[in-house]
């Protein structure tokens, strides 16, 4: 069965280990479809800043290191910050992992056909810069059997279709979400 991207962010959203970690989605519809699944005050929704996901998830992870840090970020968002990469692959803490919902397009602003959809391999790229654990899933079940493993690839790629789900925009705004947010890791630590 092919995977879309609301698939894959389902499966992050029941694994065990969620409910606890901090969560960093991407902007539009990643955000939008974890919010629609599941909201926590652990999750942090992008509403902007296209392509910081992954470097502001890092940052989380290298602070607050007795918590998991999961990433959900679209493969145009990862190529706009290719340089994540590199600071993943090197600091590699191992309570990070970045899952990049790859649709092979630009999902939130009508699925114009991105670069993964010709030459660019992000698992290639991963590997390239230095990130020593990756994955590539291309099936629901594929993806179920992974998160039920004891730990994350650091940088996984779902291979998804693009499909955008009718969803509503996140209706919190980017203060209240920062500030629960904030009030969530003071109350953990």
């Amino acid at each position: 069965m092919i995977l879309r991207r609301i698939d894959a962010i389902s499966e992050v959203a029941a694994a065990e280990y969620t409910a606890k970690a901090l969560v960093v989605t991407n902007l539009g519809y990643a955000s939008r479809e974890l919010y629609s699944l599941s909201d926590h005050p652990n999750t942090f929704y992008m509403l902007g800043s296209m392509g910081l996901a992954s470097s502001i998830g890092l940052g989380l992870a290298l602070m607050q290191k007795r918590r998991q840090t999961i990433v959900i970020d679209g493969d145009g968002s990862v190529l706009m910050n290719l340089g994540t990469l590199a600071s993943i692959g090197n600091y590699a803490p191992r309570n990070f992992h970045l899952i990049i919902v790859d649709n092979h397009a630009h999902g939130s602003t009508g699925n114009q056909k991105g670069l993964t959809s010709r030459k660019t391999d992000l698992v290639k790229t991963a590997i390239g810069a230095g990130v020593k654990y990756v994955s590539r899933v291309r099936t629901r079940k594929e993806l179920r059997t992974l998160l039920k493993k004891r730990r994350l690839p650091t940088v996984l790629v779902a291979d998804c279709v693009p499909f955008n789900s009718p969803v509503p925009v996140v209706p919190i705004s980017a203060r209240q979400i920062k500030r629960r947010f904030m009030q969530n890791i003071a109350n953990s630590g």
